[in-house]
This record gives structure tokens, C-alpha cells and sequence, in this order.
């Protein structure tokens, strides 16, 4: 995407000379529940780890569990394999396509030009430069 912005920063300069005092982008900020799960799932990966390093002496430090590891624990040793694809590949991955929101948005004084949220595709060439004439810019010689 920042190349995308790159590209359509050079291209408005050079279209519409003297009429920006700045051109700039960022990215789009993900949803705050995306940062919590996030640091949900590094706790849940250490503990996972813990485990894997200590066996099943760690459940007597967790307070809940003095009575033996939960049986969710004895299914996760019958499949290492498949608790390791879950906890470090499909777990974080689906919580990362929720933080990636593929927002492409161009504003003009605080005005939406275009929006790739709302229309779900990437705008033409042609779009921007009549979205940016109908605002007002003038077109350079």
C-alpha cells in the first residue's frame, strides 16, 4: 500500500503542480480489540511453551488447577502437532486479517475523495484526477 501512496503522491504533484503544500499518508489504525488479542495470544504462545519446557508440573502454580492439569491439557499432548499449527500459525494469523483493513482513503481538506473501504476496490487513475477537479484543483499546463 505505501507504494500505492508513493505513486499517487508523485502523480498529483506532477497533475496538479502549486496546489499542495503537503501530500502525506499513514496507515489506517486496526481495530483496538485486534493490539488486546494480540497480547492474548503471546501469553497464551509463552504458557504453551512453559508447558511444553516443565510438563505437567506447571499446573500447581496456576491457581485453579492444584488438582492436576484441565483435560483440554491431555488432548493437547495426544496432538502436539496439530496444538502447534493452532497456537503459532492459525490463531494469530486469523486475528492478523482483522488488523489489516486494506484502507486506501484519499482526503482533500478533510473531505473523502475516495474510499476503498466503502467501495472495496482500488480507485482508477481517471477517478482521482476528476474526484481532484471536481474539489476544485486545477489542472498544471
Amino acid at each position: 500500500m505505501k507504494t500505492n501512496f508513493l505513486r499517487l503522491r508523485e502523480l498529483l504533484r506532477n497533475e496538479f503542480p502549486g496546489e499542495w503544500s503537503e501530500i502525506s499518508g499513514d496507515n489506517y489504525p486496526a481495530p483496538e480489540w485486534t493490539n488486546a488479542a494480540a497480547t492474548v495470544i503471546s501469553l497464551l504462545q509463552m504458557l504453551v511453551i512453559l508447558v511444553v519446557m516443565t510438563g505437567d508440573a506447571v499446573w500447581n502454580y496456576i491457581p485453579g488447577f492444584r488438582s492436576g492439569p484441565p483435560e483440554f491439557y491431555y488432548k493437547m499432548k495426544e496432538n502436539p502437532a496439530l496444538t502447534f499449527m493452532i497456537v503459532f500459525l492459525v490463531i494469530p494469523s486469523y486475528v492478523q486479517s482483522f488488523a489489516n483493513t486494506g484502507a486506501f482513503e484519499i482526503f482533500l481538506d478533510d473531505k473523502l475523495i475516495f474510499s476503498k473501504l466503502e467501495t472495496g476496490r482500488m480507485p482508477n487513475v481517471g477517478e482521482i484526477m476528476a474526484a481532484m477537479e471536481k474539489a476544485g484543483l486545477q489542472r498544471g499546463s
